[in-house]
């Protein structure tokens, strides 16, 4: 039986090129997941709450907890290990090691062979991937989330073995798609030219790592295989369509953090590795460095790194692990308050 640990490690592994930068898939581990634990009521450490432990948690967002997917308030068939998305438009990993997506909540497959994982856009209207194909080729695909599917088609990335494989790096909510691997890094326009466009030239010593709600992630740095957000000075921007990049503002250094409206959630670097994916506490501050604090997780759990998202201009979703790693659950957050409330227990 698959410990949760290891199933935390493909969730990490399989949302690494959205939440940690220049991280992969890699190779997923078999076997069965683990069994589900009965579920528990928990006490906050801001006050009392008694979760739900059946149905559907009250969120806008796609989430996985404890194998379980749900999407606009119903549970979607299948035991899946993570899912992205905003309302009823989501992709997720299976625990076949297989990608899907919805507008709602019945799951469609997304076909080929993937290797890295497939990143839809904030607003979740949009999706992006990249397809390995025989004799080292990759093709860059992409789609939109509404009752058809629509594509957008494909482009070529450079052929030939490339270590590690090539992938989607963000879809922005304008449809513009950045993907790369170790030494080369795209923007390519679906819907507007359907051109290809080398950031290498309009970007100069700049590397996009990945999306979030409130802009892309950019660091500093001429080595797209090398380059992460765990030091130098990251900061937000905009991608326009002509490839050149708007800072917003800067992000402390870390090794997960999450940009909303208003706030920025984050664990500083070093926290999480190897075996260590979960944390005790998030790191919060909002957006023009101000009214920084740290939210404890609720008594008897511990937050899953990466597992936290903003729900809404002040209130983050954070998935939570009990320390015997049996159990999961979901919390929201209040960063200006400090109060963390269990929402839903895996059962």
């Amino acid at each position: 039986m698959r410990t949760i640990t290891e199933r935390a490690a493909v969730r990490a592994a399989a949302a690494g090129t959205l939440l940690a930068a220049g991280a992969g898939c890699g190779s997923l581990p078999s076997g069965d997941a683990p069994a589900r634990a009965e579920p528990t009521v928990q006490e906050t450490s801001q006050g009392t709450g008694e979760p739900e432990a059946e149905g559907a948690p009250d969120t806008d967002l796609p989430v996985a907890v404890g194998l379980d997917l749900f999407v606009g308030g119903a549970q979607v068939p299948g035991r899946w290990f993570t899912a992205e998305g905003r309302g009823t438009h989501w992709v997720a990993l299976r625990d076949d090691r297989t990608w899907w997506w919805g507008f709602d909540d019945e799951p469609q497959p997304i076909d080929g062979r993937i290797d890295q994982s497939v990143v839809i856009s904030p607003g979740g209207g949009y999706t992006a991937h990249v397809e390995a194909e025989p004799g080292d080729r990759w093709r860059l695909v992409g789609a939109d989330t509404e009752f058809a599917g629509e594509g957008f088609g494909a482009v070529d990335l450079p052929r030939g073995p490339i270590d590690p494989p090539p992938r989607a790096v963000a879809v922005t909510d304008d449809g513009l798609v950045v993907a790369g691997g170790p030494d080369f890094q795209w923007l390519w326009r679906p819907l507007v030219d359907n051109a290809v466009v080398d950031l290498a030239d309009t970007a100069p010593g700049q590397v996009v790592l990945r999306g979030t709600d409130a802009g892309l992630i950019v660091n500093a740095g001429t080595t797209y295989g090398q380059t992460d957000e765990t030091s130098g000075a990251p900061y937000l921007a905009r991608l326009a369509p002509d490839g050149t990049l708007t800072r917003l503002g800067p992000v402390p250094t870390h090794d997960v953090l999450e940009a909303g409206e208003q706030w920025l959630a984050y664990v500083p670097p070093g926290s999480i590795g190897g075996e260590a994916w979960t944390t005790t506490d998030l790191h919060v501050q909002r957006r023009d460095g101000s009214g920084s604090d740290v939210i404890d997780a609720p008594d008897g759990w511990r937050f899953a790194v990466p597992g936290f998202r903003w729900e809404t201009a002040d209130q983050l979703l954070a998935q939570l692990v009990s320390p015997d790693e049996s159990t999961q659950a979901l919390a929201r957050c209040r960063p200006d308050t400090r109060a963390c409330e269990v929402i839903h227990t895996a059962g």
